[in-house]
């Protein structure tokens, strides 16, 4: 958040576990984290005697239950109900806050699997991939027929998980379902790219040789890899990875190894930086 909070109420020493995050919370300041950083997890089941109870008893925070209790027995809307609960404890910034509102209201016309889904596109977004892969398979699973036009986007975006977890076998099985099921172009492209990854040179072009299908795609996957080199040879890491190469070549131990801990520990930083954006 970039700024200090102060803490409302107490730590609470029985937790309030957050079902669809599988995730135990133990101050309100916890609660409204998780609705700002994702606030596809805020539905009805919030609006319950359980979590008004937790914030009494537990949380030391009397005069917040009583006004969440008089709410409910006076009937108000999902997007009331939290709104108190964040004004209470003054956590969000405005934008924040316009994100959760927005997300509460858009969720109110879906059904619960369109939810879940964007439950784990939340997780793919946010880079929190084996968790998404995780929530679009239990997905699967429970998915009626009457929601099988859910399937194409859930192969694909499983298929941009595995690529991004280094499984390119795997993405490729994805990408190649959703792609049979829609013929977006994207998406066979994405399906071809994850076959060059993890084949053989021989056999990614005796495959596009059997499948002249592909044909066209092949080359255009072709030109867009030869732009993506060009721009990784122009790039800092490239300038690095060759000035690491003479130090080697010529026998510069010292300067090798200082120079390698300084990409690792930019490395580090650029991925501090991403878990906690």
């Amino acid at each position: 958040m970039g700024r200090l909070l102060i803490c409302t109420g107490r730590y609470a020493e029985t937790p309030y576990y957050v079902n669809s995050v599988c995730m135990n919370v133990y101050s309100v300041e916890e609660l409204c984290y998780l609705f700002a950083l994702n606030p596809f997890i805020i539905t009805n089941d919030f609006m319950d005697n359980s979590l008004i109870s937790w914030l009494r008893n537990e949380c030391d925070l009397g005069k917040l239950a009583d006004s969440l209790a008089a709410m409910l027995k006076k009937g108000c809307t999902l997007g009331e109900f939290i709104d108190r609960i964040l004004d209470y404890v003054n956590y969000c910034d405005r934008d924040e806050r316009l994100i959760i509102d927005e997300t509460i209201k858009s969720n109110s016309g879906l059904s619960d699997f369109e939810r879940r889904k964007h439950q784990a596109d939340y997780l793919l977004r946010n880079y929190m991939f084996e968790a998404a892969v995780e929530e679009y398979e239990t997905l699967l699973e429970v998915l009626p027929d009457v929601e099988a036009g859910l399937k194409p986007v859930i192969f694909h975006n499983m298929g941009y998980a595995y690529a991004n977890l280094f499984m390119f076998d795997i993405a490729a099985k994805y990408f190649k379902r959703s792609y049979d099921m829609t013929g977006l172009i994207d998406t066979g492209l994405q399906y071809l790219a994850s076959l060059r990854m993890y084949m053989s040179e021989e056999k990614y072009l005796s495959f596009i040789a059997n499948n002249s299908v592909y044909h066209d795609a092949s080359l255009a996957l072709e030109s867009q890899m030869n732009k993506a080199i060009g721009r990784f040879e122009a790039s800092r890491e490239n300038t690095m990875l060759s000035a690491l190469q003479i130090y080697k070549d010529e026998g510069n131990v010292a300067s090798y190894y200082e120079q390698i801990d300084k990409v690792i520990l930019r490395l580090k930083d650029d991925y501090l930086k991403m878990v906690t954006d």
